[in-house]
């Protein structure tokens, strides 16, 4: 472990003492936890004696960066109980407002390069919100676009810094007491990366824009826009967007807005950003969902956003739908995937656990899944029984949980279950199509080329290795006819499989062409008819391996 700086034992010290308070007693002294406490520390009375809001409220004299942090860290630890994440959820970062002319007007113009008043019309002084990372205040262009501008608290990246240095030997405490069963360190690193993002204004700036663009096909549900050239890293400027929160919307109201519809954009448009884009909003709470007066649904603060590969995505929707479909064994395999399991890992526990899981939310949902639970409970089980996961996952189990809250308001009745297994199939046929992209085309054709170059060459190292028995194969009375039938029935197998995947491809690479000729459902017809042909192949080899069989049993 790293040296610890003075300045950060107070705060070692202080989470220690929160752990013992709020944890497994009997599990952290049979850990040796007690020795890096006093005994002054260790007598806080009874832990069923201390509520979830307590521990919120300890958390909260640590001041409201902490907040934030624990906020982030409430997402990714799968171990910690709901009624905690809860709690904390519950808790607001805000803070007393800084001085406008003194602390607000520096950065802007540090930032931008100009006068505030000549980079704006009009600016309130009084923030419309202020918390530990920074504050918005609105204010009118020269061209009379109303914007938000945030700006970011003087300090902010060093006072994080500072706490996450601390927060470094904790979890590497905590990691070794627990034999790096819950990756601490791992999940500390990702929430440093998350709020360090977070503070780089140009970051939001960028989500605003992918979002947005991901977002065109929902008329419904709108991202602010950055302004072009005025945003900084402490520094970003959007348009604005009033509006009230969805959970404070009247039943009435409610009605008015066609609720229903308005819960099957929204939950659309997050499946489509997950499972398709793989850039996702991932703190969809109620103060950052807004409906504004054209009956839109506004979501705000981009400066946290997920990002999944194209490879988890695809594994991510297969697990969907198997939870959606009650397939709880299929869902294990592909947690399995998606994470890596540790070598005392029990195969058939964990695949037990999941499929328990799977099927008790079957059996309970009336009104369908509650997705993002699911995810969690999923991470925790991951978490117990030695798998794991990266901590995306958390992030979005917690994101869908927040959006399950949000589209039950809306419409009380809405199930999320039908809505996965609706678009799955649009959202797989993409991810087929980007498979069949033309770059990968190309490198699957050069494959084929190499296999088909280097088949020969193989096939004579072969025979020659067999000839000279350089790996000791001993051969007695080999006809040679015989060999020579045998190499050539491998011979012409290999030429038709490469024939059938050649078709495959062919196939594949059709259906991304513009003018294929006619079609039939939005699919080429020259696609079809290689599909089949490519089917009918790959039947004629395995009747021939099921004949081949066949004759050896006789």
């Amino acid at each position: 472990m790293k040296t610890m700086h003075p300045k950060d034992l107070l705060v070692y010290h202080n989470i220690l003492k929160l752990v013992w308070k709020y944890g497994n007693r009997e599990l952290l002294k049979s850990m040796g936890f007690e020795k890096h406490l006093d005994k002054d520390d260790q007598d806080t009375g009874d832990v069923q004696d201390h509520t979830a809001e307590d521990f919120a409220a300890d958390l909260e004299k640590l001041g409201p960066t902490y907040i934030k942090i624990g906020q982030i860290l409430a997402t990714q630890l799968p171990i910690l109980p709901a009624e905690y994440k809860q709690a904390m959820e519950r808790l607001q970062d805000d803070v007393e407002p800084l001085d406008f002319n003194t602390e607000i007007v520096p950065v802007i113009e540090s930032e931008l390069g100009s006068p505030v008043m000549s980079l704006f019309e009009q600016i309130d002084t009084l923030p419309i919100g202020a918390g530990s990372l920074g504050q918005v205040h609105t204010a009118t262009l020269k061209d009379g676009r109303k914007v938000a501008v945030k700006v970011q608290r003087p300090g902010a990246r060093e006072n994080v810094n500072d706490n996450f240095r601390a927060l470094e030997h904790v979890a590497a405490t905590l990691d070794n007491l627990t034999d790096h069963r819950y990756g601490f360190v791992d999940v500390l690193d990702h929430s440093r990366q998350t709020l360090l993002e977070e503070l780089d204004f140009r970051h939001e700036a960028a989500n605003l824009n992918t979002i947005g663009r991901s977002l065109q096909k929902e008329p419904r549900i709108v991202v602010p826009s950055p302004i072009a050239g005025m945003s900084q890293r402490r520094v970003l400027v959007m348009t604005y967007h009033d509006g009230e929160k969805v959970t404070d919307l009247t039943p009435r109201r409610i009605e008015e807005l066609d609720g229903a519809a308005l819960s099957s954009s929204l939950f659309r448009a997050y499946l489509h950003q997950i499972l398709v884009k793989g850039t996702f909003h991932a703190d969809p709470h109620p103060g950052n969902v807004l409906l504004d007066d054209q009956g839109r649904i506004v979501l705000l603060d981009l400066g946290m956003v997920g990002h999944l590969s194209s490879n988890l995505r695809e594994m991510l929707t297969q697990l969907v739908l198997a939870i959606a479909d009650g397939r709880g064994d299929q869902a294990a395999d592909i947690v399995i995937r998606i994470g890596e399991a540790d070598r005392t890992y029990d195969h058939m526990h964990f695949t037990q656990r999941i499929n328990s899981l799977v099927m008790q939310c079957q059996q309970n949902a009336v009104d369908g899944i509650d997705l993002g639970r699911v995810l969690l409970d999923i991470a925790n089980i991951c978490a117990q029984d030695r798998v794991r996961i990266p901590p995306i996952f958390s992030t979005i189990g917690k994101t869908l949980l927040n959006l399950d809250e949000l589209v039950s308001t809306l419409a009380p009745t809405f199930n999320p279950s039908d809505s996965v297994r609706k678009y799955a199939s649009k959202i797989l046929t993409k991810h087929f199509r980007r498979s069949f992209s033309r770059m990968r085309m190309y490198d699957a054709a050069i494959e084929i080329s190499r296999l088909f170059e280097e088949a020969p060459r193989r096939m004579n190292k072969l025979l020659d290795t067999i000839v000279r028995q350089d790996r000791g194969l001993k051969i007695d009375a080999i006809d040679e006819e015989q060999l020579i039938q045998g190499f050539e029935k491998i011979a012409n197998r290999i030429t038709l499989g490469l024939i059938v995947a050649a078709l495959y491809l062919s196939a594949a690479m059709t259906l991304n062409v513009e003018h294929a000729g006619p079609r039939i459902f939005g699919v080429p017809l020259l696609s079809i008819l290689l599909f089949v042909a490519a089917f009918a192949g790959t039947w004629m080899i395995l009747m021939a391996m099921y004949f081949k069989r066949s004759s050896r049993k006789r």
